[in-house]
């Protein structure tokens, strides 16, 4: 099987287990349905997730912005999600792949302005499967924004179309090699870079408030939210 997949991701969200496409729209009008349902059944949501994910080292620098490649779960081993919504909620799931992918760029505020990935290569350490990712899915530009909270610090997020095709149990660590552009102070510099992740288990617990939680991300950019099922 091929390490990636094309096809448009759903997203988990961390709040409640619900599943966002990346119509904003869309977003918005189930937001606002959640905080309906929220003020009925009450003012908390306890999460709960066993992940089976991945864990990067270190990181790679591309026109003194500092990148990462993250992952996030968007499968269940077994098929496995419960959650109850009463007057406190509570949600278990056990995560695993395959992944959402992004790569993130963190840079300095008047400097940074743009984020490009060209092209990308995986091989699974196990299975040995590896390929070239579609250059013709990549290109865009993800623009730097400012970061809520950290005066000075932007960031910026690539989204990788599809989903990455991997189960760490199965395949083992992944090497991603990826083609970047970073264009910082009005020039572009382009160079390969190396990601290296190591599969991980750990647990992931939140206890949130459903009304502040939510109505803090109305009017808000996705890429913007803050979503800690990210590794």
């Amino acid at each position: 099987m091929s390490p990636t997949r094309i096809v448009m991701p759903m997203r988990l969200n961390s709040i409640a287990g619900a599943r966002m496409t990346r119509n904003r729209g869309l977003g918005e009008a189930r937001r606002i349905a959640v905080i309906a349902v929220a003020l009925m059944c009450g003012a908390c949501m306890a999460f709960r997730a066993n992940k089976r994910t991945y864990a990067g080292h270190g990181g790679a620098e591309v026109n003194r912005a500092r990148l990462l490649l993250q992952v996030k779960p968007q499968g269940s081993a077994g098929g496995s999600f419960a959650l109850s919504a009463m007057v406190v909620g509570a949600g278990a799931a056990t995560l695993d792949g395959p992944f959402s992918w992004r790569i993130e760029a963190t840079g300095r505020d008047g400097e940074h302005e743009e984020l490009r990935v060209h092209r990308l290569h995986t091989c699974t350490a196990k299975t040995k499967r590896a390929e070239w990712f579609p250059a013709k899915q990549l290109g865009r530009a993800a623009k730097f924004r400012k970061v809520r909270g950290e005066p000075g610090v932007v960031r910026a997020r690539y989204e990788i179309p599809g989903y990455l095709e991997v189960k760490p149990r199965e395949d083992g660590a992944i090497t991603v090699k990826a083609d970047v552009s970073v264009k910082a102070n009005g020039r572009w510099k382009r160079s390969m870079v190396k990601f290296h992740l190591d599969p991980d288990e750990k647990t992931e617990s939140e206890v949130i408030f459903l009304p502040a939680e939510i109505i803090e991300s109305i009017g808000a950019d996705p890429e913007d939210w803050d979503d800690p099922m990210w590794d």
